[in-house]
């Protein structure tokens, strides 16, 4: 166990995932600032702005200073100094603080949030953790290649659940509110960039639309891709299936201890019981 004050990246990218969950809590402090606010110490060494209201994410966060540490570790050791990383659905932004320190001075953070009231959180946490200069926030919905405006119903008390919605939709005010976000696609927000190296996403359905529109990146950079995939969610899952088999020829499934395993489109098929997986496309064999 580390004898310092703070974890090192190395740390986070390389402990066995019982021993940094037990760090990373005997490390874990938060205190409330009001108005439904608090900050905590994550992973052993950010300050984090967390939602007190959200009770699915933000409570572990400040009980335990983590959130699906397989994926946490598998970010650590698969970005590196220089990179330009790619957080889309980045909520409150618990994998973005983490990704800009990744990419270093030298590299470039772009973290995309539609609901506004997670980006101001988000954008509290990079700032408050120097990292401003190195991260381009776009409070975007990644929907469709026209800017236009939807609709995105936002749950009150699970915000990371936020999804775009159906023109017509009525949400219940109780539960939920309803605000109107522009559109854009992945390759129209990573236009400008010489390269992109690393991509998470995580957008409760969304993947499909996402991933259709993003070719062009994927085409010029050749970027690892984290993608969180539930064959339940789409019209055809096969079909997007076959989409996503066909980038580099061989999809592979995060586990819970931070490993990768090829897997097959027949074994994607058959997972048609709603769990969400973690899939990673990569030309190469992750870290």
């Amino acid at each position: 166990m580390p004898s310092q004050s703070l974890l090192h990246l190395h740390e986070i990218a390389s402990f066995k995932r019982p021993d940094l969950e037990l760090a990373v809590q005997n490390l874990a402090r938060s205190a409330y600032l009001g108005d439904y606010t608090a900050v905590a110490r994550i992973l052993g060494r950010y300050k984090f702005y967390i939602d007190t209201r959200d009770r699915g994410f933000g409570s572990h966060l400040l009980l335990d200073g983590y959130w699906e540490i397989w994926l946490t570790q598998f970010c650590a050791r698969n970005v590196r100094d220089g990179m330009v990383a790619v957080d889309v659905g980045a909520n409150f932004g618990y994998y973005s603080v983490l990704l800009a320190e990744l990419v270093g001075a030298s590299g470039q953070l772009l973290a995309i949030e539609p609901n506004p009231h997670a980006m101001d959180f988000l954008r509290r946490s990079i700032d408050l953790n120097g990292f401003l200069r190195r991260t381009r926030l776009a409070q975007i919905a990644l929907t469709d290649p026209n800017d236009k405006l939807v609709s995105l119903y936002i749950p009150h008390n699970e915000p990371k659940n936020a999804a775009v919605v159906e023109p017509g939709f009525v949400a219940d005010a109780v539960s939920g509110s309803l605000v109107n976000v522009r559109t854009a696609t992945l390759d129209q927000l990573c236009q400008s960039y010489e390269r992109v190296d690393f991509i998470k996403i995580d957008a409760e359905g969304a993947e499909e639309h996402i991933f259709d529109a993003m070719q062009e990146t994927i085409e010029r950079h050749k970027p690892m891709i984290v993608m969180e995939f539930n064959a339940l969610r789409y019209a055809n899952s096969v079909e997007f299936i076959r989409r996503l088999t066909a980038v580099y020829g061989t999809l592979r499934r995060l586990d819970f201890k931070g490993q990768t395993h090829v897997v097959t489109p027949e074994q994607l098929s058959a997972n048609d019981t709603g769990d969400d997986w973690l899939l990673v496309l990569s030309a190469h064999e992750p870290a």
